[in-house]
């Protein structure tokens, strides 16, 4: 969209494995490494910085002062850096779960700096974390999913003067021509990732009665994400339901992909912070009936835009399919709040913003 819409110079970096330019003057630049010198200290007018964990926060600290700074948030980035953000979105037996597999916990990582900050010389206090905070500061502006209701801004060191709704474009292109299924008895669909805040062993665990006497196959996206993780679900699932669960392991070409999810009626998103955005999308243009947590950030965002959307904290679910109405007003419905013109339109007021920080 950035380059369709401008003639200037572009230039993208990305964390690679090795340090390297393509032809089309784009660098993949190994994570240790600093930023090659004609990136570092050239006069752009505006850096937009997609995730704000290592190592993208160290590189921006190198740039001189000067371009308008951009932040567009992604989520992992300031859930994982807040502490405060991360303490409510993990479920009981999630919980416990990443504790066994050693994987990310809040409550470790807060006493892990405690003591490094009790114990430590002051020089070798130096983190990640307190990388990100000082980038933070230098950001002009931050896209993000809630606009001027970003939640991390009060944990921010200093709020930006500009807050954008998120530039993301969820309305994939082409967009699919295959609907969900529409057979009551359809296999019913978890997740979209093996993303370990997704609260998978939480749902299939508190629901493993209903859907075993249901007969109805659960199937569990675990293709993207940590493998120590999806290994888990796939053995806790398959104990908790037998042959009823399927975990789909492996990325698939994304014709396969999009009809393995139409074979659904139904998705259920047992995610408490926001992610999966373009996945949720992706269903309502597909049919879906959509469930997600009433007490998580997703469902706070797409039932403030009009959404028919579902209920995963219920007791009771409703797996049947969508009907006709309800299928047509959300497909409409994101058509409209995720155009290209409307993502577009928000581009410009970040452009303007540009324009006006170098007059």
């Amino acid at each position: 969209m950035l380059l369709a819409r401008s003639n200037e110079a572009h230039v993208w970096v990305f964390a690679g494995g090795q340090t390297a330019q393509d032809g089309a003057g784009n660098w993949s630049v190994h994570s240790k490494e600093n930023l090659p010198e004609e990136i570092r200290m050239a006069k752009w007018d505006a850096v937009v910085v997609h995730k704000m964990r290592h190592p993208t926060p160290k590189w921006l600290l190198t740039i001189p002062d000067g371009p308008f700074i951009l932040w567009a948030s992604w989520g992992e980035d300031y859930f994982r850096v807040f502490p405060a953000l991360s303490k409510g979105i993990y479920l009981p037996k999630s919980r416990l779960l990443l504790g066994v597999l050693c994987k990310y916990s809040v409550s470790i990582l807060s006493l892990i700096q405690f003591l490094r900050r009790t114990l430590l010389p002051a020089s070798w206090n130096v983190t990640p974390r307190d990388t990100e905070l000082q980038a933070m500061r230098k950001a002009d502006a931050i896209a993000n999913l809630f606009g001027e209701d970003f939640i991390a801004k009060p944990y921010l060191p200093q709020v930006p003067k500009h807050l954008y709704s998120s530039f993301y474009n969820a309305v994939p292109d082409p967009i699919p021509n295959v609907q969900a299924s529409r057979d009551p008895q359809g296999p019913i669909l978890l997740g979209s990732s093996a993303s370990t805040s997704g609260n998978h062993l939480d749902f299939i665990w508190d629901h493993r009665t209903s859907l075993v006497q249901s007969g109805r196959k659960l199937q569990v996206i675990l293709a993207y994400g940590s493998k120590r993780y999806a290994r888990a679900i796939r053995a806790l699932a398959s104990v908790a339901l037998g042959d009823n669960v399927e975990c789909l392991m492996q990325k698939l070409p994304l014709e396969e992909y999009y009809l393995f999810l139409a074979a659904s009626p139904v998705v259920v998103h047992n995610q408490i912070r926001n992610q999966n955005t373009g996945n949720v999308v992706l269903s309502f243009l597909l049919g879906h009936r959509v469930l997600l947590r009433s007490d998580g950030l997703t469902h706070r965002f797409f039932s403030g835009l009009g959404f028919i959307i579902g209920d995963a904290c219920s007791e009771e679910l409703d797996f049947s399919p969508l009907d006709e109405a309800g299928r047509q007003h959300n497909r409409a419905l994101a058509l409209r709040e995720f155009s290209d013109a409307k993502i577009m339109s928000r581009h410009d007021r970040f452009l303007q913003d540009v324009e006006r920080s170098h007059p």
